[in-house]
């Protein structure tokens, strides 16, 4: 084998290696970071039968780095917030369901999950009594 035979060698075997690591680092980025959206979407729908616990609210403030990519779910949870803080009296009747179910619509779009459901079944939720053991 000549010299230019072995670097042509090396340095194919190198930068066969270089664009193997920097494919799958980007593909385990992009699957951790769909990982990370399903959880907080799976911590909000299910905690949404209480808004007021920790898990749900803990779910909402993920939502603001989890999901900073998308406008959308920005703008969502931006006007979740303005409707949160301007006080029942003041507000539309509706308009905090409203808010949250254009939120939870959002990220079910972000992350791909279609939705075949009618708005109101985004309140609804199943409820289990507690049983005493």
């Amino acid at each position: 084998m000549t010299k230019e035979q072995i670097l042509l060698t090396v340095i194919s075997s190198l930068l066969s290696g270089l664009v193997g690591v920097a494919v799958s680092s980007w593909f385990y980025a992009r699957l951790e970071k769909r990982r990370m959206k399903m959880e907080t979407a799976r911590k909000m729908f299910g905690n949404r039968h209480d808004i007021s616990s920790p898990k749900f609210q803990e779910s909402l403030n993920e939502i603001m780095i989890v999901f900073s990519d998308s406008q959308e779910i920005i703008e969502a949870v931006e006007n979740s917030l303005t409707i949160a803080a301007t006080s029942p009296d003041a507000r539309p009747k509706g308009a905090a369901d409203e808010a949250l179910i254009k939120l939870m619509k959002a990220v079910c779009r972000n992350i791909g999950i279609k939705q075949r459901l009618p708005d109101a079944y985004y309140l609804k939720y199943f409820s289990v009594p507690k049983q005493n053991v």
